[in-house]
């Protein structure tokens, strides 16, 4: 296999991880690992929110603190790399709940990330992100579904009992 094709999929990996850490330290709460995953300088645009890394983190943290539960889930990211620049797009489906009114509310949003990347001094990095959405919708749930033996996504945090300690 030549040695341009080899870049290209460790870059694709390397894209596609950056993606896939993103969600999880959304759903999770885990601000401390934005910077291994953003350039300082990178862009965002949720519609409702413009700003920089810094603006980002405190919208991203004060929109999804106020859900007991968040699940961000992407499918398979498209990956179009130009020299040490990239364009991802994930298409996504978002589901998040919140406890009051009880027995609760969810938040559904289809939607799509579309990520900027960009490699510098040999290592990627998200330069921007601008969600688009499609859908959204609101259940007002009729019953906590919390009961019997499951373990439940509330109060997912770096604290968590089942949090990745390493």
């Amino acid at each position: 296999m030549a040695d341009a094709a080899i870049t290209a999929l460790l870059a694709k990996a390397r894209l596609g991880e950056l993606v896939a850490d993103y969600a999880n330290l959304i759903d999770w709460l885990d601000w401390g690992r934005l910077d291994a995953l953003f350039w300082p300088d990178a862009q965002f645009d949720f519609g409702m929110f413009k700003g920089d890394l810094a603006a980002f983190r405190g919208f991203v943290a004060e929109l999804e603190e106020g859900y007991a539960r968040r699940l961000h889930m992407f499918a398979m990211p498209t990956i179009m790399l130009a020299g040490d620049r990239a364009r991802i797009d994930a298409g996504s489906v978002t589901v998040c709940r919140t406890d009051a009114p009880a027995p609760g509310i969810d938040d559904i949003f289809w939607g799509r990330y579309l990520f900027g990347a960009e490699q510098r001094n040999g290592e990627w990095r998200l330069t921007g992100l601008t969600y688009v959405l499609n859908l959204y919708d609101r259940i007002e749930r009729t019953a906590d579904d919390r009961g019997g033996p499951m373990n439940f996504g509330d109060g997912l945090s770096p604290e968590h009992a089942l949090a990745w300690r390493g």
